[in-house]
């Protein structure tokens, strides 16, 4: 229980840290939740509020489509 408690202050400091570190997001809880969702981006923390779109699926991918017989 004491891990996980002090795993979470530490990550709330991280998070604060960062967040003080940009002027883009304001909100400590928006700026978690951009965090959260580009968690996995290997992107610097200004670039996070700008969304590149997703490359476009490749022919060779496999498409499963399901239809009723």
């Amino acid at each position: 229980m004491r891990i996980q408690i002090a795993a979470a202050l530490i990550a709330l400091l991280l998070l604060r840290m960062a967040q003080a570190s940009q002027y883009c997001v304001k909100s400590p809880l928006a700026f978690a939740r951009l965090v959260r969702v580009n968690l996995m981006h290997r992107r610097r923390i200004d670039q996070l509020i700008h969304h590149t779109e997703q490359p476009p699926p490749q022919d060779r991918q496999l498409r499963v489509q399901f239809a009723h017989v």
